[in-house]
């Protein structure tokens, strides 16, 4: 399956760029991902865990900077992961572009998504809405930790977030916000056809 992403940061394109591929700091803004160690062919460790509900998948794997075009700002990064627990997989190619806009930085993320057990069992449309709804707590997150009030990277403010009380919180607000999402859809479906 696809999913397009977008979400802004208010830095100049080229420091987004280059905040948006140094793993180190950004995986620990993304909900429940712990960067691990380096492996000889220049991919990182990774292990990701997503509650949805009282649903919680586990997976560790890999993470690597496939492609990168600094001019055009433009990246790819392939993941490959396996269920802690159980026979599921997910393997994802996620094509990054940041593009300058006015204030500063809008980022297309496109992914290539392949799931195999539980989650594929949530289908397209409760993927990518946790999807848009993990995304939203990334930019949250990444924007309160690195981004200053004058849009420039800043130094680190604090620990990554984390932490039993955080990821708590997270879960039970993604949940709410993939079920309002999924409530409102058509809703908001009816809504466009009365405005045509």
């Amino acid at each position: 399956m696809r999913i397009t992403n977008e979400f802004t940061l208010s830095l100049p394109p080229h420091e987004a760029y280059e905040l948006l591929l140094d793993l180190e700091k950004v995986t620990p803004c993304m909900p429940g991902a712990v960067l691990g160690d380096e492996l000889p062919d220049g991919a990182r460790k990774v292990a990701v865990t997503v509650k949805v509900g009282p649903i919680k998948f586990t997976y560790d794997g890999t993470v690597r900077i496939a492609e990168q075009d600094a001019g055009a700002r433009r990246a790819v990064l392939l993941g490959t992961a396996n269920e802690a627990r159980g026979q599921g997989s997910a393997t994802a190619a996620i094509a990054m572009h940041v593009h300058e806009v006015e204030g500063g930085s809008r980022v297309t993320a496109t992914a290539d998504v392949d799931l195999t057990g539980r989650a594929a069992q949530m289908g397209h449309g409760m993927v990518e809405s946790v999807s848009k709804q993990l995304i939203g707590q990334f930019t949250r997150r990444l924007s309160e930790r690195f981004v200053d009030r004058h849009g420039r990277v800043a130094v680190a403010a604090g620990p990554p977030p984390g932490g039993a009380d955080v990821e708590a919180l997270e879960a039970g607000s993604l949940a709410w916000a993939v079920m309002r999402d999924r409530v409102s859809q058509p809703f908001r479906r009816r809504g466009e056809k009365g405005s045509e």
